[in-house]
């Protein structure tokens, strides 16, 4: 017991590098951006012509287009994942371009950066104060870390809800903004029903700031249980209690998740992790089967077909909604 809250896991390193290179190969066609909303991230950002810039967690390069579309001098970006990290050198041969393979949080870049963007992973990052102190110390005078996401704070815990060995769940936006305070001035806070983020601009030398201690096992679980708790509150409020909006609508009016493309985004990330789900009971069911147990691998094979049939389900709602299928 942790703070009084049962222990869930304790995230490791490779058991995210596994995950996400199961992921690589459809990431692609399965990521879905709000141009509009990455706008919004890369402006508060201030990704600029001439700057360089810090992808980090890039995946397959997502944002990389974004970047290059704004003139920025140089793009770094860094993911833990091999796969990840192959897929965007393949797809970016660019000279201003260099993608590297490795923990953002441990790496000398042998360089400083005009503004830092961690977008759509920070959950995935085992100790996300250590985080924040390596990259604002990564950051040029005057330089802009970010931490965003496309989605809203709830939805992102909600499509991560049982892929806790793998992610920490996203904390309050009020909360990232503290400890960005620690060594930046906050610039933006943002955590609303369409996105999430948090910037912040380096003003001051951080030279001789010791970094934070790093969390223990025992820290990231009542952390990671309060998240999810807190998650689990505001979802009973919400179905609770009827919201208005500024422009007038009701409860009602919201069901469609505001628009078709965020139904589509949050179905895609969905869809995403329950296929890795999928795999990994399948491999448990064959380590059961080899340690003898028959009648646990027998139910459990029988979970992982319930589990695939209900992602060709999803997988068909998606289409429709893309239309490609009526």
């Amino acid at each position: 017991m942790a703070g009084g809250y049962p222990c869930r896991f304790f995230m490791r390193k490779n058991d995210v590098i596994a995950f996400f290179a199961r992921l690589a190969p459809n990431w692609d066609e399965r990521s879905k951006k709000n141009s509009k909303i990455v706008d919004v991230i890369l402006d508060n950002a201030g990704v600029s012509q001439e700057k360089a810039v810090l992808d980090v967690a890039c995946g397959t390069g997502i944002l990389i287009p974004d970047y290059l579309k704004r003139g920025v001098s140089s793009v770094t970006a860094i993911d833990i994942t091999p796969e990840m990290t192959q897929i965007a050198r393949d797809k970016y041969p660019q000279d201003n371009v260099t993608v590297i393979c490795g923990d953002a949080a441990e790496i000398d870049y042998g360089k400083k950066f005009d503004c830092i963007v961690v977008y759509n992973a920070l959950p995935h990052f085992p100790d996300p104060s250590l985080l924040i102190y390596r990259l604002a110390s990564s950051l040029k005078p005057g330089g802009i870390l970010t931490v965003a996401h496309g989605l809203s704070r709830n939805a992102i815990n909600s499509v991560h809800t049982g892929a806790e060995h793998v992610s920490n769940g996203l904390m309050p936006a009020e909360k990232l903004a503290e400890v960005f305070g620690r060594y930046l001035t906050v610039t933006a806070v943002i955590d609303d029903d369409q996105m999430y983020q948090v910037a912040g601009k380096l003003e001051r030398d951080l030279t001789g700031i010791q970094p934070p201690e790093a969390i223990t096992g025992e820290q990231m679980c009542f952390e990671k249980e309060n998240t999810m708790h807190e998650h689990e509150h505001e979802h009973m409020h919400e179905h609770m209690h009827e919201h208005h909006h500024d422009h007038g609508h009701t409860h009602e009016d919201i069901t469609a998740f505001e628009s078709t493309e965020q139904a589509v985004r949050i179905l895609g990330y969905m869809l995403d992790h329950n296929r890795s789900h999928a795999e990994e009971l399948h491999e448990i069911c064959h380590r059961l089967e080899a340690s003898g147990k028959e009648t646990a691998a027998e139910y459990l094979d029988k979970a992982v077909d319930a589990f695939r049939d209900g992602n060709e389900l999803m997988d068909k709602a998606l289409r429709a909604l893309n239309g490609e299928e009526e």
